[in-house]
C-alpha cells in the first residue's frame, strides 16, 4: 500500500497522539496499518457510492433533477428516527450516502471485495488488466451469491462462468470501476 504521509496517515498519527494522552502507545506500522485502513474505508465508501449512482443514471427524469422513484421498505430504525418515523425511501431519489443501512449494504458489500482485490494486486504487483478483471469479477459473484442465495434466482446461483453475458458484465462493471477509483486515488 501506498505509505505517503497523506490526509489519512495525520488523521492516524492525530488518533495515537490521542491514545498516548490515555497512556496507549503506537508504533509507526501501527500508525501506517491504521492510515491504510482510512484509506480503503474512503476508497470503498466512494465506489459504493459511485456504483449507486451509475445505477440510477438510467432513470433520470430528463429536464430535471430527479430520477424515476424507487419506493423501498426500511428496517434501519436509526434512519426511520432521523426521518420522522418514516419506513419508506426512495432509493432512487436518495444519495448513496444518505440511504438506509440495508439499502447501502450490497454496494458497499461489493465494493469491499472488489477494491480489496485491487489493493492485494497492487500491492503484489499484479498487473490489473482483463484477465484480473475476470478473475475478480468471479469473486465478486461468488461473494454475491453468498450474501443473496436464499432469495436470487436459479440461474443466478450458478458459477460465475456459466452465466449469461449480461450478468457476468454486472460483475465486471464493479472490477472496472475498483480499479479506477483507485487509479484516481493517485491523480
Amino acid at each position: 500500500m501506498d505509505k505517503t504521509k497523506d490526509y489519512h496517515y495525520y488523521r492516524a498519527v492525530e488518533d495515537a497522539r490521542e491514545d498516548a494522552r490515555k497512556g496507549i502507545h503506537r508504533t509507526e506500522a501501527e500508525v501506517e496499518s491504521e492510515a491504510a485502513r482510512y484509506r480503503r474505508a474512503e476508497l470503498v465508501s466512494k465506489l459504493a457510492s459511485l456504483a449507486h449512482d451509475d445505477w440510477r443514471a438510467p432513470r433520470k427524469v430528463e429536464g430535471t433533477d430527479r430520477y424515476e422513484p424507487r419506493i423501498k421498505k426500511v428496517k434501519d430504525q436509526a434512519w426511520i428516527d432521523r426521518h420522522n418515523g418514516q419506513t419508506d425511501v426512495d432509493i432512487a431519489n436518495t444519495s448513496y450516502s444518505e440511504l438506509p443501512s440495508e439499502w447501502q449494504a450490497e454496494n458497499k458489500a461489493s465494493a469491499e471485495i472488489a477494491m480489496d482485490e485491487v489493493l492485494k494486486a497492487v500491492e503484489g504487483n499484479v498487473s490489473l488488466d482483463d484477465s484480473f478483471v475476470e478473475q475478480v469479477a468471479d469473486v465478486l459473484h461468488q461473494g454475491w451469491v453468498k450474501r443473496n442465495e436464499s432469495w436470487a434466482a436459479e440461474e443466478l446461483k450458478k458459477p460465475y462462468a456459466e452465466l449469461p453475458e449480461t450478468e457476468k458484465e454486472k460483475d465486471r462493471y464493479f472490477v472496472r470501476r475498483a480499479i479506477q477509483v483507485y487509479q484516481q486515488r493517485l491523480k
